[in-house]
C-alpha cells in the first residue's frame, strides 16, 4: 500500500481511538503519548495537503470510504421532504436584471453591480429554469438548437448564468461536469430546487476582463432548497456577500424552504466561503474543505444542524467552521481541522444549545474552539493540539459543560474561562491538560468546580490569571482525585437567572 494511503487511513483511526466516549481518558496523557499524536497528525496533514490537488470526491483519500466516516451515506435518504413529481420543464433565455431582482429578494443587493459589470454582453442574459425539471444533457441539447449555441454553453463551459426559478428543479447527475467561465461572469442561482449528485462544478480560471472581482459562485435563495452528494465544487466564490462568495444556500423571508438541504460526501477546493443561512435540520456531513486558498463553512441562524465527520485543512479566512448569529440545536462531531488561519471552531452570537464533541482541532493560528456568548454548550471529547493561542475558550457562557477534553500543546491556555455572568457557575470535569503553556486560566469566571481533571504532565503554569493565586490546590491533587471549587474573588452566593438547556446527546 502507497506510503500516503496508509497515513490517511491513520486518520480514520485516530478518529475512531481519541474520539470516543470511554476511549479518550486513556491516551496522551502523557508528554510521550502527545508527542506520538502530534507526530501522526503532522504526518496525516502532509499526506492531505499532497493529495488535495487531485482527489474528486472524498473516498479518494483511501482505499475504502472517506476517512473519517464510518459507514457511507445514501445520497437522498436524508431528505425530510420529497418534492411531488414534475413535467419536464421549460428553459428561455431571459433578461439578467429580472433575474437579480428575484435573487435580491432572498439575499440582498450587495456585490450585485460585480455581478451585472462581469456579463459579456451589454444586454446580458440568462438561461431560465422554468415550471418543470431539467436536467445538463437537456440543457445541452436546448442550447444546441439557439442562433449562437457557443456563447451559451460551449463544450463543458457556460458562459451566462444559469438561474432555476420557484417550481423548476435542475439535475445534474453522476460524472457531469459544468465549468463556470469567470471571464464571461457566469454562474448558478437556484430559488427552486437543485440536485447535484456525483458532479463536477468548477470555475474557470481566466479572469474576467471588466472586473477582476468576479468569481463564479453556486447560490440558493428564498424558499429553494439543494441537495449535495459526492460532488466536486471548486474556486468558486467572491466578495464578502454570502451569496455569492462561494456555495451558499440562504433560506431567509417568511415562507419556509421546500425542503430539507444537505450536503454530504463532497470535496470543496479553494471555495472562498460555505454559508448555510437560515436552514434548518441541515446535513453537512464527510466532506472535505481544503486547498491552498480553501474557505470557511459558516451557519448562521440554523436550527438542529448536524455537521459530521468533515476534513477542514487550511481554512484562509477565519474559524474553519462557524456558528453564529443565533443559529440553535446544532451538532458538531467527529470533525477533523487542521492548520486554520484563525480559530477551529467558532461558536458564538446567541447561539444555544450546541454540542461540541469528538473533534480534533491542530495548530489554528487562533484557537482550538471558541465559545463566546452562547449559553448550553456541551463540550466533550475533543483535542485540541498545538494551537497558537487557546485550546479551548468559554465567554459569557452560562450553564455549559466542559468533559473529558484532551488540551495539548497549546501556546496559551489550554483552557480558559472568562467573562462568565455574575454568579455563574461551570464545571470542568475529567479533562486532559499536557504541555500547555498555562493549564487552565480566567478573568472573571466566578465560581468553576473541577471533578477528575489531570494536570500530571501540564507545565509550565498549571492556573493563570484570577486563578493564579489558588494553584496549591492544584499542586495538591494533581490527578483530579478530589473535586475542588476555585473562586476569583471570595464569592459567598451563586445564584443566576435559570437558564434550561435543551441539547440532545444521541448523535
Amino acid at each position: 500500500m502507497p506510503k500516503r494511503r496508509t497515513h490517511i487511513t491513520l486518520a480514520s483511526g485516530l478518529t475512531a481511538l481519541f474520539c470516543s466516549v470511554g476511549a479518550s481518558m486513556s491516551h496522551a496523557q502523557t508528554m510521550q503519548g502527545y508527542t506520538a499524536l502530534r507526530e501522526q497528525v503532522e504526518h496525516i496533514y502532509a499526506d492531505l495537503q499532497e493529495q488535495v490537488p487531485d482527489i474528486r470526491k472524498p473516498s479518494d483519500l483511501s482505499d475504502s470510504t472517506h476517512a473519517l466516516s464510518a459507514t457511507p451515506t445514501t445520497p437522498g435518504s436524508q431528505t425530510s421532504q420529497e418534492l411531488p413529481p414534475m413535467q419536464d420543464g421549460e428553459l428561455e433565455l431571459i433578461d439578467l436584471r429580472l433575474a437579480l431582482v428575484q435573487i435580491s429578494f432572498a439575499v440582498g443587493s450587495n456585490d450585485q453591480i460585480t455581478v451585472v459589470r462581469a456579463q459579456a454582453d451589454e444586454q446580458p442574459k440568462v438561461i431560465a429554469v422554468q415550471n418543470g425539471i431539467v436536467d445538463f444533457a437537456q440543457l445541452r441539447e436546448w442550447a444546441a438548437t439557439q442562433p449562437n449555441p457557443d456563447a451559451l454553453l460551449s463544450g463543458d463551459t457556460l458562459r451566462v448564468p444559469l438561474v432555476v426559478f420557484q417550481q423548476a428543479q435542475f439535475n445534474f447527475a453522476p460524472d457531469d461536469v459544468l465549468r463556470l467561465s469567470r471571464a464571461d461572469g457566469a454562474f448558478i442561482a437556484n430559488l427552486g430546487a437543485m440536485v447535484i449528485d456525483g458532479a463536477e462544478i468548477i470555475a474557470t480560471d481566466e479572469e474576467n476582463p471588466k472586473t477582476s472581482d468576479f468569481v463564479p459562485f453556486v447560490t440558493t435563495a428564498g424558499t429553494g432548497m439543494t441537495q449535495i452528494s459526492n460532488s466536486l465544487f471548486e474556486g468558486l466564490g467572491f466578495g464578502d456577500t454570502a451569496a455569492f462568495s462561494g456555495v451558499s444556500i440562504i433560506n431567509r423571508g417568511l415562507y419556509a424552504p421546500i425542503g430539507d438541504s444537505y450536503m454530504m460526501q463532497s470535496v470543496l477546493r479553494d471555495v472562498k466561503k460555505v454559508t448555510f443561512d437560515s436552514t434548518e435540520n441541515t446535513i453537512i456531513k464527510g466532506n472535505v474543505f481544503a486547498g491552498q486558498e480553501a474557505g470557511t463553512v459558516e451557519l448562521r441562524h440554523t436550527q438542529h444542524a448536524r455537521v459530521i465527520a468533515n476534513i477542514f485543512a487550511d481554512s484562509a479566512n477565519g474559524s474553519a467552521l462557524r456558528i453564529t448569529d443565533g443559529s440553535a440545536g446544532a451538532t458538531l462531531a467527529r470533525n477533523v481541522v487542521l492548520n486554520s488561519a484563525s480559530n477551529g471552531i467558532t461558536v458564538n452570537h446567541g447561539s444555544n444549545n450546541i454540542v461540541v464533541s469528538d473533534n480534533i482541532v491542530w495548530k489554528s493560528v487562533g484557537g482550538g474552539i471558541s465559545v463566546s456568548g452562547s449559553d448550553c454548550v456541551y463540550l466533550a471529547n475533543n483535542i485540541a493540539i498545538d494551537n497558537r493561542r487557546k485550546g479551548i475558550e468559554l465567554r459569557t457562557s452560562q450553564s455549559s459543560e466542559i468533559i473529558a477534553n484532551h488540551l495539548l500543546g497549546n501556546q496559551s491556555s489550554g483552557l480558559f474561562v472568562g467573562d462568565q455572568p455574575i454568579g455563574s457557575h461551570t464545571t470542568i470535569s475529567d479533562n486532559i491538560f499536557v504541555g500547555n503553556r498555562i493549564g487552565l486560566s480566567s478573568a472573571s469566571a466566578h465560581r468553576l468546580t473541577l471533578q477528575g481533571n489531570n494536570f500530571l504532565n501540564q507545565f509550565p503554569r498549571f492556573l493563570d490569571g484570577d486563578l493564579a493565586s489558588q494553584s496549591h490546590k492544584i499542586v495538591a491533587d494533581l490527578r483530579g482525585d478530589q473535586d475542588i471549587d476555585l473562586t476569583a474573588g471570595g464569592i459567598a452566593t451563586f445564584t443566576t437567572t435559570p437558564v434550561t438547556c435543551t441539547y440532545k446527546l444521541d448523535s
